[in-house]
């Protein structure tokens, strides 16, 4: 024996996701009520519900993996129906990213959106991966060291950016009992991963080296 879900149309006009979301909030909803809620209309022979209901039992995650003509070929959605559950799996991916929907346009920007990450007493390196549009699509803690040195290699800041299909890099780390004027080292290592950059096609952005007493960009000194 199996539950049988009722149809829309023999929910009670308060219970139907429109109106269930317009009186009680969005919390009140299924995920399948507020699929349904956006998609607004079923095909031939579902209704929205039953159509949100057979798409979800992919999981979300399943959704975003499979390409448009698969929404199409294997789940019976018509074009802009695919089109609005692709818009929509992609806007979900981009709330969670860590700058949301910050664009890091100056060393400014980059600074202020990494200061309080970088509050240590130990020499921490982060990254962080742009998009064409230098919006932030991934953030890493490459590597954590003593209280005045951090050790990395190109690869391990690199290698993340070839997973996200990232456009460039901005690296910065903290000088925790310095001042945040930058070592031959840190002038070294910017050096080589320029290189390693431009050999698989990303920018290196910058490099910030940020204190207490605010930061340097070694794209403004002239080594980038």
């Amino acid at each position: 024996m199996r539950y049988r879900p009722r149809k829309l149309k023999d929910l009670p006009e308060d219970l139907r996701p429109r109106e269930k979301l317009r009186n009680h909030g969005p919390k009140a909803l299924s995920d399948e009520e507020l699929l349904a809620v956006i998609l607004g209309t079923g095909t031939k022979d579902r209704d929205v519900l039953k159509l949100s209901e057979d798409l979800l039992r992919e999981g979300w995650e399943g959704l975003r993996k499979l390409s448009l003509e698969d929404l199409m070929r294997k789940k019976g959605l018509g074009e802009v129906k695919a089109l609005q559950v692709k818009a929509l799996l992609e806007i979900a991916e981009r709330i969670k990213r860590p700058g949301g929907d910050l664009k890091i346009l100056s060393p400014e920007t980059a600074y202020m959106f990494l200061r309080k990450k970088l509050r240590s007493n130990r020499e921490t390196l982060v990254a962080l991966y742009l998009d064409l549009s230098h919006r932030v699509i991934g953030e890493e803690v490459v590597a954590v060291g003593s209280a005045n040195r951090v050790l990395a290699q190109p690869k391990d800041i690199l290698f993340r950016a070839l997973e996200l299909s990232a456009y460039g890099v901005l690296i910065a780390h903290n000088h925790p009992q310095g001042t945040h004027e930058p070592s031959k080292e840190d002038i070294d290592f910017t050096r080589r991963l320029k290189e390693a950059c431009e050999l698989l096609g990303f920018e290196l952005v910058d490099h910030l080296i940020i204190s207490e007493e605010g930061y340097t960009s070694l794209k403004e000194m002239g080594y980038l």
